[in-house]
């Protein structure tokens, strides 16, 4: 009897464990933290001011603005 407790608490955790995984990815997919996560990104080029991350950068608001349907100002990158 005990034995069958043991295996119904392991499958249980590793469900829970599973739950909160698949709730933690879809968090990272939304639009608030993917426009935090870009207002990192700026901040870091902004102390480096290289070309090509400027690029990379303006891509990735244009395609957040595109999905998200926000309208984040392209950087200049002259």
């Amino acid at each position: 009897m005990l034995n069958n407790k043991r295996w119904i608490i392991i499958i249980f955790s590793i469900g829970l464990v599973a739950a909160v995984v698949t709730y933690q990815m879809q968090i990272a997919n939304t639009c608030s933290f993917r426009q935090l996560s870009l207002a990192g990104e700026i901040k870091n080029y902004d102390k480096t001011l290289d070309a090509q991350v400027c690029d990379k950068l303006n891509s990735k608001i244009s395609q957040f603005n595109s999905q998200c349907k926000y309208s984040l100002e392209e950087l200049d990158c002259g």
